[in-house]
């Protein structure tokens, strides 16, 4: 499993327990070289990520050796369906000018419901047109649920798929989803490592009154990491390592420090295995979906 660099908190002030807004160019332009210098190779990006992909744009290091993802603007269902496919097509193109490049290395639908709708076909017929025209490399989605992944997979040839992992939230393991993915040989990639910093916080008491249903949960996983002397940030980085069908987990940083921490903490792993906190995984989707989540 590598590590990749998520890039929303550079476009949007992103993120429940995101306490110090969006990251000033300063900080990007540095976090991107040290990046660069830690052979970092996966920036993750999208178009409804705010100012993110203009921000790229401007502070990548030229030339670079990133692979980035991107993904789809949603389909407009209100205007017939030829032109709502060229308004994606047409999005993938000013999500190249923004960003300075002239392929992606990935598109996700962002979406998911694009592609299970009526418009599936359509739209994945338009994802091909793309990989054909040398625009794009891979193509996949970013999905949020088991039997999302079972669906598309029965449907659709994906080669990348992006969804959520994390210590509170297992569904993808406790279903066999990333197997399946591994056995079809969809390259993985992980994104909510850290349920939106929630997994990092150290006093459960502090969390969102809509989250107060997670303390007892933190309490543990707190409890868990104090009797082996590692942090939260290590236990939940290396819960995710311990899952070799990963192949990249996306993490943000809103400023240098954080993204130091992260990868400094990433290199040190210490070893442990998934069942450790197997206990920890919730199956309250108002909990461990952060759509539902009350702001």
């Amino acid at each position: 499993m590598k590590l990749g660099l998520g890039t929303v908190q550079f476009g949007l002030d992103y993120g429940i327990t995101n306490a110090t807004g969006r990251t000033p160019a300063a900080e990007v332009h540095a976090i991107l070289a040290e990046c660069a210098a830690q052979g970092i190779d996966t920036l993750d990006t999208a178009a409804l990520y705010g100012e993110s992909e203009s921000v790229l744009g401007r502070h990548l290091p030229r030339p670079h050796n990133f692979r980035i993802v991107g993904k789809t603007l949603h389909l407009d269902h209100e205007c017939p369906l030829p032109e709502a496919l060229d308004a994606v097509r047409a999005g993938v193109h000013r999500s190249l000018a923004r960003l300075g490049e002239t392929k992606l290395d990935a598109l996700l639908v962002h979406r998911v419901d694009d592609l299970l709708g009526p418009a599936g076909d359509a739209l994945f017929k338009e994802l091909v047109a793309l990989r054909e025209a040398g625009l794009v490399e891979k193509i996949g989605a970013s999905v949020y649920t088991p039997a999302e992944v079972a669906v598309l997979t029965e449907r659709y040839a994906l080669q990348i798929v992006q969804l959520p992992l994390n210590v509170f939230d297992q569904r993808m393991l406790a279903s066999g989803t990333l197997t399946d993915l591994r056995r079809r040989d969809i390259e993985i990639h992980v994104r909510s490592a850290f349920l939106q910093g929630v997994l990092l916080t150290g006093n459960p008491q502090e969390l969102p009154a809509g989250l107060a249903a997670l303390q007892p949960a933190l309490m543990q996983f707190g409890d868990c990491l104090r009797t082996r002397g590692i942090s939260p940030l290590a236990g939940t980085l290396g819960f995710l390592k311990s899952l070799k069908a990963i192949d990249v987990v996306v993490c943000g940083a809103s400023r240098l420090a954080e993204w130091h921490e992260i990868s400094e903490t990433f290199s040190a792993l210490p070893d442990l295995p998934p069942e450790l906190f197997k206990n920890l995984a919730q199956n309250d989707v108002n909990l461990i979906d952060p759509r539902r989540w009350r702001r």
